[in-house]
Order: C-alpha cells, then structure tokens, then sequence
C-alpha cells in the first residue's frame, strides 16, 4: 500500500476503508472496482464513499487541525477483528478528505472530457492499435469501448446508474 504519490496511497486508503466499512463483500468489491478504474461512479458508490469513509477521515482531520502540514500523524481504526493503520502528513490526511467530494464544477461531461483528452488522445493511437492487435476481436471491442465511456463492467451491462463523476 505503500507508495512515494500521495494520490496512490489515498486511493489504496480509501479502497481498504471500503473493504473495512461495507458489510456486503460483493458490494465492497464493486464499489472498489468502479473507484479505482471507472469514470464515473453509481450514486451508491458516492454514498459510502461519503456516508463510511468520510466520515473517519473528517474525525482524523478534526483532531489534527491545528498541526503544521508536515506533522507526520497515525490513526488506526479497528473493525471487529480487522484493523487498519495509516500513518500520513497533516497534509495529506487533508488531500485525503478531499477525495470524497465531487470537485466543484466537475459535471459529467468534463469528466468524460478529461479522462477521453488521455484514452483517446491522437498521439496514444499508435499505442492502442498496437495494443488491440494482439487482442481477440471480443476483447477489442471490450477495451474500446472502455476506453470510449471509462466504465469498468462485462460488455452489455446496463450504464445508467453511472451518473456520477468519480471523485
């Protein structure tokens, strides 16, 4: 879990916290899978990103937030017989709360925007093509058309619940 990005170990952070708050497995995973990989995320996703998580991390920063930046700070939660141990910058305990909104002004379709200016972009055409040749015809049509809507799901699953930007 470990890692020198800060953006990397928020998102390895915030998938355990998942893990450790849903009570369902299967809706943990999907919640997990959708996070990490898809553009947009279900309004059930959102929730407990905001309902489970938030609200751990929102405890954390109330109680560091007279501390300078680079205090280096450690909680650990306890869930039943698991636990979960984090230690981070005051900063970083911050840009972690920061995860579990939608930013301001990032509406659906810049999301979509921003994530097609990187899986689409020109320059990456080579990239793909070389990519998709060594693919069976199934899997091509699969990965572009995970690259055309950003949504990690078996090819002829429904997208409509899929309305939120992923934070």
């Amino acid at each position: 879990m470990n890692d020198l990005d800060p953006d990397i170990v928020a998102r390895n952070a915030i998938m355990l916290l998942i893990a450790l708050t849903v009570d369902d497995f299967d809706e943990a995973a999907d919640c997990i899978i959708h996070i990490w990989y898809s553009a947009l995320i279900r309004k059930s996703d959102l929730d407990i990103l905001q309902q489970r998580v938030r609200p751990l991390i929102e405890r954390v920063c109330r109680s560091i937030k007279d501390k300078i930046p680079s205090t280096i700070l450690e909680r650990t939660w306890t869930f039943g017989q698991r636990s979960l141990r984090l230690v981070l910058e005051k900063a970083s305990w911050d840009n972690l709360l920061s995860y579990m909104e939608i930013p301001a002004g990032l509406t659906v379709e810049r999301a979509n925007q921003i994530r097609t200016a990187v899986t689409l972009a020109k320059s990456r055409k080579d990239y793909r093509d070389r990519n998709l040749l060594v693919q069976t015809p199934a899997r091509r049509i699969a990965k572009n058309r995970y690259w055309e809507d950003g949504l990690l799901l078996p090819f002829g699953s429904p997208r409509l619940d899929f309305q939120e930007p992923n934070p």
